[in-house]
């Protein structure tokens, strides 16, 4: 039997929730499709689409060094802003993709930057505003 990252991050975040509480939260994932063009309006229609899963929201730190420092070394070209969070999200079934919400403990935030870790489809980082 294989182990995957999908399995291993899976039990890192249940140990994590077992050993510290309210670290690891549910969180939805809220992602918005434009559809086809409707000439007699002139709008796209939209579709709206919700994944849920469990994600981690990375804490600490001034934004000129703890998270910032964290987000540079992720995301090279990315500038933080002050309001950033960096989260580590699983168990979705649907990628994060920049310009989606993601909602953690009631608050729903817009994400900038998304990365798929090892490419795997099963464990995410997104920075979020």
């Amino acid at each position: 039997m294989s182990t995957t990252v999908a399995a291993i991050a899976a039990e890192a975040f249940t140990a994590v929730a077992a050993e510290v509480s309210g670290v690891v939260q549910s969180c939805t994932l809220t992602k918005v499709t434009q559809g086809a063009y409707n000439a007699a309006t002139g709008q796209y229609s939209e579709t709206t689409t919700t994944a849920t899963g469990r994600a981690v929201i990375a804490t600490g730190g001034s934004v000129e060094g703890g998270i910032a420092s964290t987000i540079k070394d992720m995301f090279p070209a990315y500038v933080a802003g002050p309001a950033d969070v960096v989260m580590f999200l699983i168990e979705l079934s649907a990628a994060p993709k920049e310009n989606d919400k993601i909602t953690v403990g009631g608050v729903a935030r817009t994400i900038k930057a998304a990365g798929d870790i090892v490419g795997a489809g099963a464990l995410y980082v997104v920075i979020a505003t």
